[in-house]
């Protein structure tokens, strides 16, 4: 099977560095008791995707920043973990997104840009 990865429907290169990580949201009633006991009222699990891609061409880097840019959410259609198999897709935000400068020529006299990053949030 092939995994593609997506945003908005539309294939990207598949991440180098792919980080999976998952919070439990509470409400406020959540705490410990005066007795030390910890209560925890769980309203929503939420997970996140740190994806890095290690050298990407100028075009994809591009195709790959301007799909996220200036978006308020965005679907995305990754591998989770807990789904064996199988891609999925939620609706995400987008965090920070990082990049080491670009090697404007590389061996071959074509442009790349190196380490790009950036975090999907699940709204």
């Amino acid at each position: 099977m092939a995994y593609v990865f997506k945003i908005d429907g539309v294939a990207i290169p598949t991440p180098t560095e792919y980080t999976f990580s998952v919070e439990d949201l509470s409400s406020d009633r959540t705490g410990r008791t005066l007795d030390g006991k910890m209560h925890k009222d769980v309203v929503a699990v939420k997970d996140s995707y740190t994806c890095k891609w290690k050298r990407l061409s100028w075009e994809d880097a591009a195709t790959l920043l301007n799909a996220v840019d200036g978006k308020q959410r965005v679907s995305f259609t990754h591998a989770d973990p807990r789904r064996p198999n199988t891609m999925v897709t939620y609706d995400f935000y987008i965090g920070e997104r990082t990049s080491v400068a670009g090697v404007l020529k590389d061996a071959t006299g074509g442009s790349r840009w190196e380490n790009i990053g950036m975090t999907f949030i699940r709204i």
